[in-house]
């Protein structure tokens, strides 16, 4: 599994057509709208790893069909989202508005737990994403993409595996995260925030479309 992590990590420095790609795909993602077409290009990207597809994309192929997945795609991100979210905001308007500036009012406390609560909802929620769209791509239903039960029967087959891509892409977004918001200025950060967030896409998409279980795998009886 180590050698097909370090590979999948290596594909822009070896494949030309990927820092193609990437080239293009970080520009894009940087221009509200057109952003959807980069967004679906990892979309259907993903699926064609998905489903065993050789033939690569093409951004001038079918622009129409790269929106579509991408919209798609970012809709059920923010079906994902959307509770964690919430949580996040209601805690911080209770911090900024409630609490009026008082850090031993109720409300500033009440903020804080709802903070964290949306944080620790956020990293949960995401666990079950990169099946969850797989599963969607797969059977193209948006019901599959929030069947939890159908979800879990997937990562059971391999929850090790699930387990360690999870944690990789966890890790790889916090670290472009950390990047471009501390360690660079505003204006590198804007400027390279594109390409580092579309690169951080293709290897995610790599790594679970690499190891996602596929309709051919059987759920094993007890």
């Amino acid at each position: 599994m180590k050698k097909k992590i370090i590979e999948i990590f290596k594909i822009p420095l070896k494949e030309k057509k990927a820092r193609f790609d990437i080239l293009i795909g970080g520009v894009l993602l940087m221009i509200p709208v057109v952003q959807f077409f980069s967004i679906g290009y990892l979309t259907k990207k993903l699926k064609k790893i998905i489903e065993l597809e050789k033939n690569t994309i093409k951004w001038d192929e079918n622009l129409k069909e790269l929106f579509i997945f991408g919209v798609k795609g970012t809709a059920l991100l923010l079906i994902y989202l959307f509770i964690p979210f919430l949580f996040m905001f209601l805690g911080g308007f209770f911090i900024s508005f409630l609490s009026k500036g008082k850090i031993l009012s109720l409300f500033f406390f009440r903020g804080q737990i709802l903070i964290i609560t949306g944080t620790v909802l956020l990293l949960i929620i995401m666990f079950f994403f990169p099946a969850g769209i797989c599963l969607y791509l797969e059977e193209n239903s948006i019901k599959k993409a929030v069947d939890f039960k159908s979800i879990l029967e997937k990562i059971i087959l391999i929850p090790k595996e699930y387990g360690i891509v999870y944690f990789i892409i966890l890790g790889i977004y916090l670290f472009s995260i950390v990047l471009t918001f501390i360690l660079f200025n505003w204006v590198i950060g804007i400027l390279s925030s594109g390409f580092i967030y579309f690169y951080d896409g293709f290897v995610s998409v790599h790594l679970i479309g690499k190891f996602f279980p596929r309709k051919s795998i059987k759920i094993p009886q007890k």
